[in-house]
């Protein structure tokens, strides 16, 4: 027999190899459903293209379809298709991409996207670095400026939110200073910081039943704490964080 269908014999292949094997066709299945849609779609045929969008419709369910990096989005009645994730379709089957090669590509995103984040985090590095320099002289305005430039660069650094959190603090910003609680707990639900800075802006904006609630809570998470905790939610607001 064969070797090569000796090899192909599904009896002789494991458990893994068969769920591999049977997500890479399902995975090729919806990259040439796809595939046709968009080419009927920058077809130039009107028919073509309004019956692509009618299946389109029905086959997305609504607004978007996001697969991997296949991205199409619906909105007034035209379709923008991110060209990228189909490029050479055009001139090759998808079926007959090889798993190496989409491997390799895969790989090669993931490198670009490691290497795209590397280097925000060093620019938000330097925002931050220079947030905090600001804030310890006192300008509170340039430090806040510095910390929104960081955020735009690291947007699930929960620190980031409460270190702006403070900072709005110090310029009065209290329903501010919430959004950003409200967002490093999102990222990380024990921060300590968080829960504080949202007390302290619930004493400030008056709010004295979510202020008694949230002081609970922080106090019963962190009795650790609760000296610290006293001290910063009795002090008025000119108050001068040494943790930075």
């Amino acid at each position: 027999m064969n070797a090569k269908k000796i090899l192909s014999n599904p009896a002789l292949k494991t458990t893994k190899e068969i769920q591999l094997d049977e997500e890479w066709n399902n995975f090729m299945k919806r990259i040439g459903e796809v595939s046709n849609l968009v080419k009927d779609l920058a077809s130039g045929d009107k028919a073509k293209a309004d019956a692509a969008t009618v299946l389109a419709d029905k086959y997305l369910e609504g607004k978007v379809i996001l697969d991997e990096d296949i991205e199409m989005k619906f909105k007034d009645n035209r379709t923008v298709i991110n060209q990228k994730a189909f490029q050479g379709l055009d001139n090759n089957n998808a079926g007959e991409m090889g798993k190496e090669a989409w491997m390799a590509e895969v790989s090669k995103d993931a490198e670009r996207r490691a290497e795209d984040r590397k280097i925000r985090r060093e620019k938000m590095d330097t925002m931050k670095t220079q947030a905090m320099k600001a804030f310890r002289r006192g300008d509170y305005d340039r430090a806040l400026s510095c910390y929104n430039r960081a955020i735009e660069f690291i947007r699930d650094n929960h620190m980031l939110y409460c270190d702006r959190a403070l900072t709005n603090i110090k310029l009065g910003n209290y329903r501010k200073v919430l959004d950003d609680c409200d967002w490093a707990l999102r990222l990380n639900e024990k921060s300590f910081k968080a829960r504080l800075y949202k007390a302290k802006a619930y004493k400030e904006l008056e709010e004295i039943d979510k202020f008694d609630e949230c002081k609970k809570e922080v106090e019963e998470m962190f009795p650790q704490h609760h000296e610290l905790i006293t001290y910063f939610l009795s002090k008025e607001e000119n108050y001068e964080d040494n943790e930075k």
